[in-house]
Parts: C-alpha cells; sequence; structure tokens
C-alpha cells in the first residue's frame, strides 16, 4: 500500500527533468564547452583576416565579386571547420593529432582566403554630407546614378563618348549611408568592422559651387581633392544660367580613383584627370543636344589642356568643332586629324587588342569615313575626290572596322558558347555605319561583310542607321550617268532620310549636313526635312561665316547688327566684299527683328517655331534687311506676303498656315 502510494507522487513531469539533466550532464554540457572553444578560435581567426585586411600587400590583383564573394564564403567555412579540427582532435591518441595539425592549416587558409575576400572586395558606399554635416540621402542616390551612368552601364555614343566606354563598375555592389547622424554613424561602425565593404567615398557639399571628396580603402584614405565650380571654369550656380551639375566630377573622381587600384577597369582611353573625366562627362550629357557648339568647345579644351591624354574628350572636341562645317579645306583638316589619331593609336596603344582603347579606335576610323564621305560630297577642288587617295583610304578604313567588330562578333560567340554575353548594340551600328560609308565611297556591296550588312541596314530600326543608308544610296546616284538608276537611288536615299526623321536629332541635323547640300532644292526632301530651322545662324548668307563670328563673340544676330566696329573692318575680318558685308548686316537686323518679335508676351507660338524659315523665305525673294522691306509699296509688300506664305504652305502644309497671319508677320518687321 505504501509503495504504491509512492510511485503515485513520481509524475511525468519530474521524470522528463530526471531524463533531460542525465542528457545535458552527459552530452549537452561535454558539446557545449567544444562549442565555446570553436567559437572562441573562430573568433580568433576572424579578427585576425580582417586585420590582415588592412595590409596592401593583399590589396592586389583584380578578382570579380562574384570570386571575393566565393573567397570570403569558403574563407568563413574553412575558419570554421579547422577550429572544429583542432578543438575534437587536438591531445588525442595515436595519430589523431595530425586531424588537429590539418585543421590548423585549414584555418591558415581559411584566413588568408577571407582576408583575400574582405580585401578586393567590389563594394562602395558613398556617404555625402550637407552644409550642416548631416547625410544627405537625395545627394547620395544622385551620385550612385551618375556613378552607374558613368562606368557602370553599357557604352554609348556612335561618334563620341557620352560619359566613358567603362562598364567595369556594373560588378560593384554600391551603396548609401543610412539617414540620420546616428544611424550613419553605427552603420560605418558596423562596415569598419566587418570589412565587407571595403571602399567609401565621402563627400562634403560647402555649397552649391564647391565640394570635397575624398575615397578610403578600409579605413585608409588613398585620394583626395576639392571641387570648385569655378576653377573648372563653370557658371557659378546663382548666375542665372543653369548650373552644370557638380555630382559629375565626383563620379569621375571615384571611377579614376578605382580604376588606379583595379587594371581591368578599361575604356577610359588614356584619361588620368578626374578633372578631364567630368568636363567630359558634361560635355557629352549636358550639353550633347546644344546646337550652339561654342560652350561644349570651351569645356572640352579646357578638359583637354588638363590631360592631354584625354583622347575621348579630343574626339568630341573636334567632333564639335567640325560636325556642320561645309567648306573644303576645314573638311580635309579634320579628315587629316583623324587619320593621324588612328596612326598614333596604333603606333602606341594597339587599339585591337587593348581593350582600354578599343571602342576610341573604333569611333575614330568611323569618323574619318564619314567625314571623307563628306569631303567627296562637296567635291569642287581640283581632281574629283572620290578617285583620289582620300576616298582609297577611307574605303581601306571602312571594311577594316567592319572586319574588326566581324572579328570580335566571333569571340562573343565563343563566349556565348561559354554561357557569356554578346555583341554590345553600339558595335553593331557601328558595322552598319562603316559599311554604308564603304560603298558611298564607291566600295563594292558584294563583298560577303559589306553586302550582309546593307540587308541588315535596310531593316535596322535605327533611325542613324537609317540615315546614313540613305546618305549613301544619294552618294551612289551622285555617280551615276543613268538617269533611271540615278531616279531610282534618290528614292531609296529619300525613303531612308524620312524614315530617319522620326528621331529629333537626325531631323535637326539633316539640314546642317554637308553631303545633304544640294538635296536642299529638291521638293522631296524638302517635304521630309519639315522640322523647321531653330536658329538664325543656318540661313543661307550667315551659315559661311558663323566660327568667325563666334571667334568674335558674335553669337546672335543681335550682336552682330550691333557690332561696333566699321563695315570695312568686319568685311576685312570675314574676307567678303563690301556688298556682301552689307548683306550680312541686312539680314541680321532682319533676324533681330523677328526675334524680337517672337519674343514678345504676345507672339504666336508659330512664329516662334517658324521664325527662321520666315527670315528664310524673306531673303529668297531677294529682301537683304528690313530697310528694304520698308522701302516696297503697300501692293509690293502684299506680293511679298503672298510668296512667302504659299512657300511656307508649301513645305509646311500640315501647319495650316494663314495668309493674313503671314502678311501680318511680314508687315510687322517694317521698322
Amino acid at each position: 500500500m505504501q509503495s504504491a502510494v509512492e510511485s503515485l507522487e513520481v509524475t511525468w513531469a519530474e521524470r522528463w527533468s530526471e531524463s533531460w539533466d542525465d542528457f545535458f550532464s552527459s552530452w549537452l554540457a561535454p558539446l557545449g564547452a567544444l562549442a565555446w572553444a570553436i567559437l572562441v578560435s573562430a573568433v580568433a581567426a576572424l579578427v585576425l583576416a580582417r586585420l590582415l585586411a588592412f595590409l596592401p600587400v593583399m590589396w592586389s590583383g583584380e578578382p570579380s565579386r562574384h570570386t571575393t564573394d566565393r573567397l570570403r564564403g569558403w574563407g568563413l567555412g574553412l575558419i570554421l571547420g579547422g577550429s572544429a579540427a583542432i578543438v575534437l582532435f587536438a591531445g588525442g591518441p595515436g595519430a589523431v593529432w595530425l586531424l588537429a595539425v590539418a585543421g590548423a592549416v585549414v584555418i591558415v587558409a581559411g584566413i588568408v582566403g577571407l582576408s583575400r575576400g574582405l580585401a578586393t572586395s567590389r563594394r562602395l558606399s558613398v556617404e555625402v554630407r550637407d552644409e550642416a554635416g548631416q547625410p544627405a540621402a537625395m545627394h547620395t542616390r544622385n551620385v550612385l546614378v551618375l556613378l552607374t551612368t558613368l562606368a557602370g552601364s553599357r557604352p554609348r555614343g556612335l561618334h563620341f563618348a557620352i560619359g566613358s566606354d567603362v562598364d567595369s563598375l556594373s560588378d560593384f555592389a554600391l551603396s548609401g549611408v543610412a539617414p540620420g547622424r546616428l544611424a550613419s554613424a553605427l552603420q560605418a561602425a558596423a562596415r569598419f568592422v566587418a570589412g565587407g565593404t571595403p571602399w567609401c567615398l565621402s563627400v562634403d557639399a560647402t555649397d552649391r559651387d564647391n565640394l570635397a571628396v575624398s575615397i578610403s580603402r578600409h579605413g585608409r584614405k588613398l585620394h583626395a581633392g576639392v571641387i570648385n565650380r569655378s576653377d573648372l571654369g563653370l557658371t557659378a550656380a546663382g548666375s542665372g544660367d543653369q548650373a552644370v551639375d557638380l555630382d559629375k566630377f565626383v563620379a569621375a573622381f571615384a571611377l579614376i580613383a578605382l580604376s588606379s587600384s583595379y587594371p581591368d577597369v578599361a575604356g577610359l582611353a588614356g584619361t588620368t584627370s578626374w578633372r578631364s573625366l567630368g568636363l567630359h562627362f558634361v560635355a557629352s550629357t549636358e550639353l550633347r543636344d546644344d546646337d550652339d557648339d561654342s560652350r561644349a568647345i570651351a569645356i572640352l579644351g579646357h578638359a583637354v589642356d588638363l590631360d592631354p591624354g584625354n583622347h575621348p574628350a579630343g574626339l568630341m572636341l573636334q567632333y564639335r568643332r567640325n560636325r556642320y562645317v561645309t567648306e573644303f579645306d576645314a573638311l580635309r583638316r579634320y579628315a587629316d586629324w583623324l587619320s593621324a589619331e588612328a596612326a598614333h593609336l596604333e603606333a602606341e596603344h594597339s587599339p585591337t587588342r587593348n581593350a582600354d582603347y578599343a571602342l576610341h579606335y573604333q569611333r575614330v576610323l568611323l569618323n574619318y569615313v564619314v567625314t571623307v564621305v563628306n569631303l567627296v560630297a562637296i567635291g569642287g577642288h581640283g581632281p574629283d575626290p572620290s578617285t583620289g587617295p582620300d576616298a582609297s583610304r577611307a574605303r581601306d578604313r571602312a571594311l577594316q572596322l567592319v572586319r574588326l567588330i566581324d572579328a570580335r562578333t566571333g569571340e562573343k560567340e565563343g563566349e556565348r558558347a561559354g554561357g557569356s554575353g554578346e555583341l554590345p548594340l553600339l558595335e553593331q551600328k557601328m558595322r552598319l555605319v562603316a559599311a554604308t560609308g564603304y560603298v558611298a565611297l564607291g566600295g563594292s556591296a558584294d563583298l560577303l561583310e559589306v553586302g550582309s550588312r546593307l540587308t541588315e541596314a535596310a531593316i535596322s530600326a535605327s533611325p542613324w542607321v537609317r540615315y546614313d543608308l540613305g546618305c549613301m544610296h544619294y552618294a551612289q546616284s551622285e555617280e551615276q550617268t543613268n538617269p533611271e538608276r540615278r531616279k531610282e537611288l534618290e528614292e531609296l536615299a529619300l525613303e531612308h532620310l524620312e524614315y530617319a526623321m522620326i528621331a529629333p536629332r537626325p531631323r535637326s541635323f539633316v539640314w546642317k549636313d554637308p553631303m545633304l547640300v544640294r538635296l536642299h532644292a529638291d521638293s522631296r526632301f524638302q517635304k521630309l526635312a519639315r522640322s523647321p530651322r531653330p536658329d538664325f545662324w543656318d540661313l543661307e548668307p550667315l551659315r559661311p561665316y558663323r566660327r568667325q563670328f563666334a571667334a568674335l563673340g558674335i553669337t546672335s544676330p543681335l550682336r552682330l547688327s550691333t557690332f561696333a566696329g566699321s563695315r570695312a573692318e568686319l568685311g576685312d575680318y570675314l574676307g567678303s566684299g563690301r556688298l556682301r558685308t552689307l548683306a550680312l548686316l541686312g539680314v541680321s537686323e532682319l533676324a533681330n527683328r523677328t526675334e524680337v518679335l517672337s519674343l514678345l508676351p504676345w507672339a504666336e507660338e508659330l512664329l516662334s517655331r517658324y521664325k527662321v524659315e520666315l527670315v528664310s523665305e524673306i531673303v529668297e525673294e531677294g529682301i537683304l534687311g528690313s530697310a528694304e522691306l520698308g522701302n516696297l509699296t503697300e501692293q509690293e509688300r502684299d506680293l511679298l506676303s503672298t510668296k512667302v506664305f504659299r512657300s511656307l504652305e508649301h513645305r509646311y502644309g500640315f501647319e495650316g498656315f494663314d495668309f493674313l497671319r503671314v502678311a501680318g508677320w511680314v508687315d510687322s518687321l517694317v521698322p
């Protein structure tokens, strides 16, 4: 009876507790001691690996982000495994101690691997602080976006590099800082201790015109600089003009700093100055669509002064100086410069094998081919240039470029078989333009590598490719003696040019293309190129002297109409006769009055858009100034208004011009 009562007093909870105590004392307690020993050993190894990452000797080489991630993962695993082996087998009987020695070797390998992974990790944090010293989140995001645009995306720009040709930062992990001073400080401390983000770009904004930048690696400052707007020759932020974004120079600073530590950062084409790179970045983005080249030329000139080795800036400078040139001698000088640049690259930099110069070299060849095509189209200077040495060399260069890109296609196909990428769209477009240039210069379209590219170009959706194809067909038509074949080629040219007009850049360039000057009088061309010219310098009397006026600081008709010098002095400078100088001044006065009229608060939008065409039509009727317009009788002025209206209606009938409206514009120009 008593034993039964005692047995009832031992509950299941008590039995479970006794079992757990036995299990803990027999198994978990010994394992806990081992776990603590393993943990202490692993932590010591991790600390040693982190300390080794501070040594510059561990920073050498150029492993990819994938490789560094694997190094860190494997290093951590080896450290944990080696620590376990040492703790479990150290002091064991017989040969078991050899396992502990092996564990020590594994730990050493893990320390080296982890340290190497931390030291070479491609991770960059960006920290921007405002004038008050607070983290500026939006400013930080802007720097991250610009850094990715400059060096983390595929190269852009057919005739010149937009930003740079570097895309290596796509292999970098970029991050900002947490908002708030305390949060950002804790984040920075955690990154420093863990070592997962070795690179840190710091920006302190003292005001809108001054930035202090520095970049450090594992806490060691490597590069620092000051970005001052006036030192860079840029307009002050409060001057009223659109101010340049100085964050572009921050991105350029970071790229140049990283390129000095990673030899595989290719695409800078000799650029070593971040200030020069930043100026080129500004000119190729913010000023890319400016019809007025003067500001871009000034900025690019400064970029080349700062870094004569900045080949992309030099190429863009020459392109902006010569893109609208129609004088034979000027085009010839441009072609000679491009030829010399190509020869220099071949002699000094092996651009077909050196990835740093590859795209720049291809652009130089492409610009050379296009320039010689324009040179041949102008003609009229001595022997036929289409049969001369320039055309022959340009054909060879065009074919060389096609074959060079075809060879890269073969390389990329081999990479694709191994699971890699494909030929960039930019180079595909280059190849098509080079093929059309080759045929435009008289090359055979029957060559396999050329004929297939022409077929590809004919169905391309790219406006610029179709534009170049149209120019090729027009160049072919100019060489034809068979009237039917000539007409057929002209129709093909106009068909492709019409397609190209869907894009704003070809639409604005078509009137300035020296190759198509002879087409301007063709009504079919006028119909397809129906975008009104935006600049009074495009007027026929003024266009040839645009660069000479710019050299005098005359950038608008107003400046010309108020020229302080005498007419004789102006004529001597321009090399024009007295009558032509009078005509230039008269046309500029007429353009100035039209400009003022279009800027009045009550001015019609249609006049603002077609002001250049209005003056052009008046000049076409032989009226070379507002004084001449005022000398007309009322009937003569009505007749002039009728002719101007009919011409505008014929060329831009889709606008629905009204005769009374056009007549009112003409009457308003009478002084």
